[in-house]
C-alpha cells in the first residue's frame, strides 16, 4: 500500500524520503550495542512488521501530522538514516513495485526487455548488493525484502482503517452464520493488506513470469503465483489500484501462505478480533 504521506525532504544537497518506519527506527535504536548496524536494522524492522497495522498507528499519525505541518526531523537525524539505511531501500512506494532478486547471466536483458514490452512504470529496486538471492524462490526472499524495505507494508491511517473495517466487516459475517468455519475467500480478501512482486530465477527463465506475493499487514504470505508474461504485468499496475485483481488468475488460482491456510484461519482470526477491538495505540507509544 503506498504511503500517502511519506515526507519529501532536503539532506544537504540531495532529496530524501522519510517514512513512518523511520520514524519507529529513529526511536528504537540503541546505541550503546555492540552488534552491527546491519543487524540492529533489520531486527528493528523485523519487530515493525510483528507489531502490525496497531502497532504502527502511532508512527503513521506522527509522519501525518508531520506533513501538514510542514516539520521536518533534524539533520542528526537524516544523517543516522543515511548512514544505516542504503538509498536503494529508500525510493518512494508506488501500487505495483518489483523486486529484482536474481542477476544471473542473461538476466539484465531479459528483464529490461520484459519492462519495455510491458510498459511497466512501477518501482524497481534494483541493487545487486543488497537483493541478490541467487536461485532461491522469490518467496525464501521475501522476510528479507520486507525488513529492508519496510516502508512496502507502511499504508496511511486511512487505508489502516479501512483494512479494519474489512476485518470487522467479515468477523461480523462469519458470527451471524452461528457456526467456527469461517469463508476462506472472505477471509482472504478482507486480510489482504499489500503484495509485492519479485523477478527471481524462475521469473528469468519463465520467461517474464514474475512471481506476486500477497501479504497481510504483518507481512505473512496469504497467497502467491505467477503472472504469466508481458501481458500480465502489463495488466497489473491498473488491477491492483482499482482492485480488480481478485478477478485474475494470480489472485484466484495462488497457492496459500503457510500462515493463512484453512487450519491457521481460526488462529489468524482471534488476532483480527483482537485487534478491531482495541483502540489505535497512543502517541506515547513512540516513546517507550
Amino acid at each position: 500500500m503506498p504511503s500517502g504521506y511519506a515526507l519529501e525532504r532536503t539532506h544537504g544537497q540531495e532529496k530524501v524520503i522519510i517514512y513512518a518506519a523511520d520514524l519507529y527506527l529513529l526511536a528504537k535504536w540503541k546505541y550503546d550495542l555492540t552488534i552491527s548496524d546491519e543487524v540492529q536494522r533489520s531486527a528493528i524492522f523485523d519487530k515493525w512488521l510483528e507489531i502490525g497495522l496497531q502497532g504502527r498507528m502511532p508512527y503513521l499519525k506522527r509522519l501525518e501530522k508531520m506533513s501538514k505541518a510542514q516539520e521536518d526531523i533534524t539533520k542528526d537525524e537524516k544523517d543516522f538514516l543515511a548512514g544505516v539505511r542504503d538509498p536503494s531501500d529508500r525510493k518512494k512506494i508506488s501500487y505495483t513495485r518489483l523486486v529484482r532478486t536474481f542477476y544471473g547471466d542473461g538476466s539484465e536483458n531479459n528483464l529490461s526487455e520484459l519492462i519495455l514490452e510491458a510498459e511497466y512504470d512501477g518501482i524497481i529496486f534494483d541493487n545487486i548488493a543488497l537483493y541478490d538471492a541467487g536461485s532461491d524462490d522469490g518467496l525464501q526472499s521475501l522476510h528479507g525484502i520486507l525488513t529492508r524495505i519496510p516502508q512496502i507494508v507502511e499504508g496511511t491511517t486511512v487505508f489502516a482503517r479501512r483494512r479494519d473495517n474489512r476485518m470487522r466487516e467479515a468477523l461480523e459475517k462469519a458470527i451471524d452464520k452461528d457456526g467456527d468455519e469461517i469463508d476462506f475467500e472472505m477471509a482472504h480478501q478482507a486480510a489482504r493488506w499489500t503484495h509485492v512482486l519479485i523477478y527471481d530465477k524462475e521469473a528469468n527463465d519463465g520467461p517474464g513470469n514474475v512471481l506476486v506475493v500477497y501479504i497481510d499487514d504483518r507481512g505473512r504470505v496469504l497467497r502467491y503465483s505467477r503472472l504469466e508474461g508481458t501481458e500480465d504485468l502489463w495488466a497489473a499496475d491498473g488491477m491492483f489500484l482499482s482492485g480488480q485483481d481478485f478477478m485474475r488468475a494470480w489472485w484466484e488460482n495462488g497457492r496459500y501462505g503457510e500462515d493463512w491456510k484453512p487450519e491457521q484461519l481460526v488462529k489468524r482470526w482471534e488476532e483480527a478480533e483482537f485487534e478491531t477491538s482495541e483502540d489505535s495505540a497512543s502517541e506515547s507509544a513512540i516513546s517507550e
